[in-house]
């Protein structure tokens, strides 16, 4: 048969393994320096001078309203001039989903010289049903769903563009 010894702790044997436990977590919590990208609590940090373009559509309204919250006005003349063209993409992953791309310019005012040309894309999915009115309504709410997306998409983009520009 087996048999085996009960071991048994002092209250000071158990405080001390406790207090070595509270020790390592907090060092191991001490140790972590990351900052998120999504809070605003560093929003000086992104202060680019950035100026928007006119929106000519809904969806680039969205986009660009997305994006002019997300950047703090500068106070001096703005530097660089930001496009965005909103269209239908390709993209679609299945049926009842919707698929945008912006094609992004960012151009230097003062020079008149293209920083950046790309393309980012999204999309979003939505679900259909027998009734007309409602999935129009469906589709609607999705196509809002994925600008918004698009604006995320295109935020984190400026910022990693704009890092590495030197700030005036």
């Amino acid at each position: 048969m087996l048999s085996y010894k009960k071991i048994s702790f002092s209250n000071s044997g158990v405080r001390i393994i406790k207090l070595a436990a509270f020790a390592v977590f907090s060092l191991i919590l001490s140790a972590c320096t990351i900052a998120p990208v999504y809070s605003d609590a560093r929003q000086d940090d992104n202060n680019f001078n950035l100026q928007f373009e006119s929106a000519n559509s809904r969806l680039e309204q969205i986009v660009y309203s997305k994006l002019a919250a997300s950047f703090s006005p500068s106070p001096t003349k703005p530097a660089n001039l930001v496009k965005i063209a909103v269209s239908s993409s390709n993209v679609t992953p299945g049926v009842g989903s919707v698929g945008l791309m912006g094609q992004i310019s960012v151009t230097d005012i003062e020079t008149a010289q293209i920083i950046f040309f790309g393309s980012r894309t999204a999309s979003a999915t939505y679900t259909t049903s027998g009734q007309f009115l409602a999935n129009q309504q469906a589709a609607n709410e999705a196509t809002e769903r994925a600008a918004n997306e698009l604006a995320e998409i295109i935020r984190l983009t400026l910022i990693g563009i704009l890092s590495a520009q030197p700030q005036t």
